[in-house]
């Protein structure tokens, strides 16, 4: 079987991009893993991307190969490579890879380089093409990226199968072996005689019945009960990984996997109907763990709440974390919402997702989700399947949530209004995300988001990078929260104990300060 590269130019020996589209992206002469030329992404805070489509029939997987380097500089620029297959009518049927280019490129020096190689999924039934895209994240003072020799290469396809041979000639039969004596046969035992019957007894007078009593009146009928109480019938779906399974959602026989109940519940004739004005709810029993990776479709109203803490993981490591990290991608695309928004007010809605539990505790800490709190052990991804038009506004909540990994976008250009409430987020990085609320809350790493409103008695605990989107929505600003040292790029609106901490954190500030409560 012949190897095939589907992709053309993938080492930009043409000097020129296509048939490669690209945003902030060049072809330069100047750097190159091998011959002469490779495409470099702009860095900084700018959003900077490269893709191309391939032909691929259904069956289909492949090894990803491609080779990325950086121009000077501290940072190196944080980038994912995604892989989604379609139909002819571009149409989004699955995604064959999600992967991140290696936080190793941050330590390259000169002309080094980073290799990477990766294996997707089977293309679907119905495929007929694949959209590869290397894409950039808008983060202050990082380099550009360079990347060269890409190559897509299938791994399951082959040739057409050959004429079947001429069959062999049948060898000889080999001797038949010979039948050993036959023994002789055992005597027979003769039939013991048979004893006297024995004389029956006489039989019993028959006793008499007694009278028949009347006929009782029979009495009116009664009023009708209740029914069965259903569970919010289809609006309602539950899951639990210690049930047999597969379960068909119901509290009787819950799904034993979390994707099962996401795709019964965004399949259901209802969500189908109504698209986001369905909103679907998803109970998660108690100490529920899914090793499993989620992925929720797009114009879609999901809540998964757990009535106990649950992981997303394998959770065999101490402290409930995961040995395998396991994510959650959030689909978006705004072909999908026109679909129902176009039918009228009654279709008018936002797509949500909602990722928590009931409890009202809190996550902050890591030794808290030993008795509650949700811990998604990998990522939480806004990925764009819409190829027309990457822009639309989505909702997100997390409640006494604990995300391990990091809020990722992928392709999704537009506003995500986020809520987070008792919970602890690693890293944020989204061009669009909004902080609309942050109470009680923790982060451990970079945020780099477009704006925010309200953050309140929370820990800051990376550097944070604001875009220009002013706040918009009352209160507005940092209230009783604490900062480590850290470096906040934009501007900063806070009150006098919050901008105490941040003072005596030693933290830098570049950008514009506004201290509330203070005449000085």
């Amino acid at each position: 079987m012949s190897i095939e590269n589907r992709i053309i130019n993938g080492g930009f020996e043409t000097g020129a991009l296509g048939p490669w589209v690209g945003q902030n992206a060049t072809v330069i002469s100047t750097r190159s893993h091998y011959n002469f030329y490779c495409a470099q992404l702009a860095g900084g805070t700018v959003s900077s991307f490269i893709y191309q489509f391939v032909p691929v029939v259904p069956g289909e997987s492949f090894e990803f190969h491609a080779a990325f380097g950086k121009t000077p500089g501290p940072l190196g620029t944080i980038a994912n490579i995604v892989i989604n297959y379609y139909d002819a009518s571009l149409s989004f049927l699955g995604t064959g890879l999600i992967s991140y280019v290696p936080f190793s490129i941050s330590a390259l020096t000169g002309g080094d380089w980073v290799e990477v190689y990766q294996t997707t999924t089977a293309a679907p039934e119905g495929t007929t093409q694949a959209h590869i895209v290397i894409q950039t994240y808008p983060i202050a003072g990082t380099a550009n990226l360079l990347v060269d020799d890409v190559a897509l290469l299938a791994t399951s396809g082959s040739g057409p199968t050959g004429p079947t041979g001429p069959t062999g000639v049948t060898g000889p039969t080999g001797p038949t072996g010979m039948m050993g004596p036959t023994g002789p046969t055992g005597v027979t035992g003769s039939i013991g005689p048979t004893g006297p019957t024995g004389v029956t007894g006489p039989t019993g007078p028959t006793g008499m019945m007694g009278p028949a009593g009347p006929t009782g009146v029979t009495g009116p009928t009664g009023p009708t009960g209740p029914g069965v109480f259903q569970w919010g019938e289809t609006t309602v779906i539950w899951a639990d990984s210690s049930a047999p399974g597969p379960g068909d959602g119901t509290p009787e026989s819950p799904f034993s996997s979390l994707q099962a109940a996401v795709t019964a519940a965004t399949s259901s004739t209802f969500a189908v109907t109504y698209g986001m004005r369905a909103r679907l709810v998803i109970l998660i029993a108690a100490n529920s763990v899914f090793n499993e990776d989620i992925i929720i479709p797009p114009a879609r109203h999901v809540q998964l709440l757990g009535l106990g803490p649950w992981v997303l993981g394998n959770a065999d490591l101490a402290d409930f974390q995961s040995s395998v990290a396991r994510s959650i991608t959030i689909q978006t695309s705004q072909a999908a919402e026109n679909v129902y928004l176009v039918q009228g007010p009654a279709f008018d809605a936002r797509p949500v997702t909602v990722i928590g539990t009931f409890d009202n505790g809190t996550s902050v800490g890591t030794h808290t989700n030993y008795t509650d709190g949700a811990i998604i052990s990998g990522n939480v991804t806004f990925q764009n399947v819409s190829l027309g038009d990457p822009f639309t506004t989505i909702e997100f909540q997390l409640l006494n949530g604990n995300i391990q990994g990091g809020i990722i976008q992928s392709g999704h250009m537009g506003i995500l209004n986020a809520y987070f409430y008792n919970s602890r987020v690693n890293t944020m990085v989204h061009n669009g995300l909004r902080i609309q609320r942050m109470m009680d809350c923790r982060t451990g790493g970079t945020i780099n988001v477009a704006g925010y409103n309200e953050i309140s008695n929370t820990l800051i605990g990376g550097n944070v990078t604001i875009g220009g989107v002013l706040a918009d929505t009352p209160p507005i600003g940092i209230f009783s929260s604490q900062f480590n040292m850290i470096t906040w790029t934009g501007n900063i609106t806070l009150d006098t104990s919050s901008n105490y901490y941040f003072v005596n954190s030693g933290s830098n500030l570049t950008g514009t300060k506004t201290v509330l409560f203070s005449t000085d």
